[in-house]
């Protein structure tokens, strides 16, 4: 574990500047919307492998609920098992819920409560999940977050979602209809060609 805290802290930087720029959200409330009904547009995608091989890649989409960054990785590995079931995929989930609380404590989050853990089937594939409460300190803006981790075709797979509160009473739905599309569509290829940013 001690040799992967470098990529770790470089992959907690990674996040954080994805979760410190917060889209505007729209003014008043609206009614739920059906999960399907939900528009995602592509954002851009951010390589991390020049930084760190081992990284990957992230891809954001953006709505008017709040923002998705899919996050396809190995750390340097490409022979992570399918689902929940790698050995090392315990400690590695562990440290993606460490790094929204390093949010809190570095001062991106004024608070962060932390939700239940959870393991779950989304279109065959088992994923781990947790959700988070933020409230963002620069604009005291409060967000239902949730993580979503799985190993595929020998990397990882991580789902980080935000949405504005208040945030609808399907956000689960809301939550699953996209990871459903995106595993069907490809995590690797967004749906929209954007040059692919570098850090």
């Amino acid at each position: 574990m001690t040799k992967r805290w470098p990529a770790l802290m470089l992959l907690v930087a990674a996040l954080l500047a994805g979760c410190a720029a917060p889209p505007a959200p729209s003014p008043g409330a609206a009614p739920a919307p059906a999960a399907g009904a939900v528009q995602w547009q592509y954002v851009r995608s951010t390589s991390y492998e020049a930084a760190q091989p081992g990284l990957g890649v992230s891809h954001r989409y953006q709505s008017e609920l709040g923002w998705v960054d899919v996050y396809v990785y190995g750390m340097k590995r490409s022979d992570w098992a399918a689902g929940v079931a790698d050995p090392e995929f315990g400690e590695h989930f562990k440290s993606a819920v460490e790094e929204v609380r390093l949010a809190g404590t570095r001062g991106v989050y004024a608070k962060v409560d932390v939700g239940p853990v959870s393991d779950e089937l989304i279109d065959g594939q088992a994923f781990r999940r947790v959700s988070f409460r933020v409230l963002h300190a620069q604009s005291r803006k409060t967000y239902d977050s949730f993580t979503y981790l799985t190993g595929r075709n020998g990397r990882l797979l991580k789902y980080r979602m935000s949405f504005v509160t208040p945030a609808p009473a399907n956000l689960d739905a809301i939550a699953r209809e996209f990871i459903e599309r995106n595993l069907r569509s490809g995590p690797d290829m967004p749906r929209a060609s954007h040059p692919l940013l570098s850090i």
